[in-house]
């Protein structure tokens, strides 16, 4: 099979970041030359896209509204992204995206501890990595909403 074949086929899986695929192909045995050209190929032809990949998994984690906007860094950034893409991808979200994620952690602890304590709270959602303003607004909401 040649390295274009193998390219391809590794992308019909899941998509993969230009770093995640270098690396497959030359764990695979591949020599750097040929996998910047078969890098270069499936590029041109749309098979390799990290700025659409970086987008497709912002909007997972948005989804699954679990990550701070740090937290969301570093996982994109072991996906191989780079850095300034994910900066640039991330500036063109509103702050709504890590907010929301902090309330719903921060609701569903609060809620099993029938009503925890707010330091334990506040402690929680920092090492989550989540900003001090977005701890600072979800505890001004969940007083709001307490009886």
């Amino acid at each position: 099979m040649n390295i274009v074949e193998a390219a391809v086929r590794i992308l019909r899986v899941r998509a993969h970041s230009r770093y995640e695929l270098e690396q497959k192909l030359l764990n695979q045995g591949y020599d750097e030359l040929a996998v910047n050209q078969a890098v270069q190929y499936v590029t041109e032809r749309g098979y390799l896209n990290d700025a659409a990949l970086c987008d497709v998994l912002l909007d997972q984690y948005a989804q699954m509204n679990k990550y701070s906007l740090r937290e969301t860094c570093l996982k994109l950034r072991r996906r191989g992204l780079p850095a300034d893409l994910i900066t640039a991808k991330l500036a063109e979200r509103d702050g709504e995206f890590e907010y929301q994620a902090a309330f719903r952690l921060a609701a569903r602890y609060f809620c099993a501890e029938n009503g925890a304590d707010m330091n334990k709270l506040i402690r929680r959602l920092a090492a989550k990595g989540f900003k001090t303003g977005t701890v600072r607004k979800v505890l001004e909401r969940l007083r709001d909403m307490a009886p």
